[in-house]
């Protein structure tokens, strides 16, 4: 989620000093907090016996920690408060990951919610038996592949952009990360976000009210496509926090906030941490002195 927005402005009047760092802690705070957290809960999904998770919710996670990766780049680079203007290099990398790394999360989340669909679909009419596979292949390497085409597809567009726009290549306001300022590649992140998040609501519209007209059948089905419910809750609420986070971000960043705006966007993986790694099965790992 996403973003979120997951888009950056950086033309902003530059707030003094002393609220400039302390709006950088709260930022780089709830970004490391949310990237820890995923982290644990990826080791423990792929690490302990009883807990299993299919690959778009492993993937999920991966994406989630590159988007926070990728707004804290300078924070690691030990570039992000200096007075200088940060390595060119280094700031046309952030840059161009920042105006990526929504367009990742975005599109994992939706992969996410197409593979309910597609476990929701096979469980009401299950396929036959002979073109599970071929399917199942293609599915499967399009659910795990497309985020990373689509993000490595606008990081080499950005690249170019950044290139051949060098002076337009900084740091935004609030020291927080890199920039590109120029209104292409936010407008193009803003407008692929809006247009997978709008597929990813539609979508989970379709399931919730195919689940509401078919929950008897689902609740007393034994085959392997049934679907824990609290799996699409949680799915549910992190696309509406996506939606309403990414809305507000576009607000926030281009008129009213720009700290406001960089709140939500680092919020966004403390939130997925949260929504998603608290599950039962993950929390009895990590409560293991309670049994």
């Amino acid at each position: 989620m996403p973003a979120h927005t997951l888009i950056v402005s950086g033309y902003q009047a530059t707030p003094p000093k002393d609220q400039e760092h302390a709006e950088l802690k709260v930022f780089l705070a709830f970004q490391f907090t949310g990237a820890i957290g995923l982290l644990a809960v990826l080791i423990t999904a792929l690490f302990a016996p009883k807990v299993y998770r299919h690959f778009t919710w492993l993937n999920f996670c991966i994406t989630w920690l590159i988007y926070c990766i990728s707004y804290t780049l300078l924070a690691f680079s030990g570039q992000q408060t200096r007075p200088e203007p940060p390595a060119y290099p280094l700031c046309l990398t952030q840059a161009s990951l920042v105006y990526s790394a929504p367009v990742l999360v975005a599109m994992s989340t939706f992969s996410l919610v197409l593979q309910l669909f597609f476990t929701l679909s096979s469980a009401l009419r299950p396929p036959p038996k002979d073109s599970v596979a071929p399917r199942a292949t293609l599915r499967n390497a399009f659910l795990l592949l497309a985020p990373y085409v689509l993000w490595l597809g606008f990081i080499i567009a950005i690249l170019v952009i950044g290139t051949k726009n060098p002076r337009s290549v900084a740091r935004a306001g609030g020291l927080v990360y890199c920039v590109i300022k120029t209104g292409a590649p936010g407008n193009a992140t803003a407008i692929s976000v809006a247009a997978i998040l709008l597929c990813m609501v539609v979508l989970d519209v379709y399931i919730g009210a195919v689940l509401y007209k078919n929950w008897r059948a689902l609740r007393g089905s034994d085959r392997p496509g049934k679907i824990p419910f609290s799996l699409i809750l949680r799915v549910a609420i992190f696309s509406f926090f996506c939606v309403v986070g990414i809305g507000c971000s576009f607000v926030f960043l281009s008129e009213v906030s720009f700290f406001a705006g960089n709140t939500l966007i680092a919020l966004m993986p403390l939130i997925a941490f949260l929504v998603f790694g608290t599950q039962r099965d993950i929390l009895k790992v990590w409560l293991f002195w309670r049994r």
